[in-house]
């Protein structure tokens, strides 16, 4: 079985997105919430977001603007398809 992690927070999808994650899918879930679905090993997500709770990450402000725009709009299609 493939190694994912999933993640329901949105800030922190656009962080592990940031790093060049890859994103397999989004899930709807009920009261119009989503599930990202990160294809990579938890070991490896979670370690990426202790990292950021410690401050010790650096990532590009452009590309996070960018991840936060293309999330936003992954999630309405999701959520209003």
């Amino acid at each position: 079985m493939k190694d994912l992690f999933k993640v329901r927070d949105f800030y922190s999808a656009i962080i592990l997105r940031s790093l060049n994650i890859p994103i397999l899918r989004l899930e709807k879930e009920s009261n119009r919430f989503v599930t990202f679905i990160f294809d990579s090993t938890p070991t490896i997500c979670e370690q990426i977001l202790s990292d950021y709770w410690d401050r010790k990450l650096r990532i590009e402000p452009r590309r996070f603007i960018e991840n936060i725009n293309e999330l936003k709009t992954r999630v309405h299609e999701v959520l209003d398809g």
